[in-house]
């Protein structure tokens, strides 16, 4: 009987050699899945890490709100350097400009809305007198918006943007109010820039003709 059990042995021979080559076949295939899960991982890595990077070196996250003036700083009377002797009190951005207004300027904003505006409060000596300067820039949407609000804004009676004073705003050795003030204006593509120029005590005369420089001066 020996032809029965011989052939048994051969096949169990064959079956023992089968199984390390099995078990080597599955190792080999787990340690390549596991070579190409950590290839995809690297290059993931690799990919946000050069995003992250890219986004510290060129500006603002893709995708973010920061709107297209706001990115950078404005070219204004509250963010450019001040004319020689001026001294800046205080300044401040908004983006409600109907919230900042009044009289038919303030209407105008309600139905047509500023992207941003620029205050700033200044001082200078001249002639040994005190000069308080109030100024903004009305940034728009538009250029034919800022047209329209120039228009609005030079007309005697229509109102302005609060200037801080009137806001409640002061500095020491300032006033509480803004004096009678020589009034400038002037339009540059989608931006109204805007000055009012009083002295601090005594008389102030909105026609004085150093008033109405400086108040050029405020608006550049």
């Amino acid at each position: 009987m020996s032809w029965l059990t011989e052939p048994d042995s051969e096949w169990d021979s064959e079956e023992q050699a089968e199984q390390p080559r099995s078990k080597l076949r599955l190792v080999a295939l787990l340690l390549a899945g596991w070579l190409v899960v950590s290839v995809l991982v690297l290059v993931v890595l690799v990919v946000v890490s050069g995003r992250h990077s890219s986004n510290r070196a060129g500006g603002p996250t893709p995708g973010s709100s920061v709107a297209v003036t706001a990115s950078r700083p404005p070219a204004n009377s509250a963010a450019a350097a001040l004319p020689d002797g001026w001294v800046r009190e205080a300044s401040d951005h908004q983006t409600d400009c109907a919230a900042h207004a009044y009289g038919r300027v303030q209407s105008f904003f309600t139905r047509t809305p500023c992207v941003s505006v620029d205050r700033l409060l200044a001082s200078v000596n001249q002639a040994g007198r005190a000069v308080v300067i109030a100024s903004n820039v009305v940034t728009f949407r538009s250029a034919a918006q800022a047209q329209q609000y120039l228009t609005l804004v030079n007309a005697d009676g229509t109102g302005n943007i609060s200037d801080l004073l009137r806001e409640g705003i002061s500095y020491a050795g300032g006033p509480d109010k803004l004096p009678d003030a020589a009034f400038a204006s002037r339009l540059a593509g989608n931006r109204v820039y805007v000055a009012e120029a009083g002295y601090v005590g005594g008389i102030s005369d909105a026609t004085d003709p150093t008033l109405r420089a400086i108040a050029q001066q405020g608006v550049g």
